[in-house]
């Protein structure tokens, strides 16, 4: 019984352990109202870092838009998922079809899967058992030239994108 106690007792505290759980979001990461604008598009994939690789923790087809000089978080999970308790400075997305729309104008960005990472300031603390959210700010005015619509010269999409706590 010692022997049971010993070693079957750990993995079921092991196993036990408490996730925690991340709604993850989108914004243009400014803090002013404009009319410029939205990009549009599928965000495929959400992974976030365990060690040196990164892991999926959200996979699905959702197509957002979000609007250019607007801080609003539109959600690309519309529900909390389960991760790993832990400190995070980064998140990977994979996006297809982003586009720019203004008004009845539409102009294709990007026609091909995309990945890139947000990166927060400090690493941002996801305890166990307790529900927050991550909002992906897409930096629009570091990479996106919107006359003509295009990425910036010398800049390639979402540079500089941001990653935060949604308060």
């Amino acid at each position: 019984m010692k022997i049971w106690v010993c070693f079957v007792l750990p993995l079921i505290i092991i196993g036990c352990a408490g996730q925690g759980a991340i709604e993850f979001g989108i914004n243009d990461g400014a803090l002013f109202d404009g009319t410029l604008g939205d990009i549009s598009m599928t965000v495929t994939r959400i992974e976030m870092p365990e060690g040196d690789v990164y892991t999926m923790v959200w996979e699905g087809a959702k197509e957002v838009v979000v609007a250019l000089g607007v801080a609003d978080f539109v959600s690309i999970t519309d529900r909390y998922v389960e991760v790993t308790p832990g400190s995070y400075q980064n998140v990977r997305l994979t996006v297809e079809s982003v586009r720019y729309i203004q008004d009845s104008k539409s102009v294709l960005l990007i026609d091909t899967s995309y990945r890139f990472t947000a990166t927060a300031f400090s690493a941002l603390p996801v305890a166990e058992n307790f529900d927050q959210e991550f909002v992906v700010g897409i930096m629009s005015t570091t990479w996106f030239d919107i006359d003509p619509p295009k990425i910036k010269d010398g800049y390639v999409a979402f540079q500089g994108a941001s990653l935060k706590i949604n308060y």
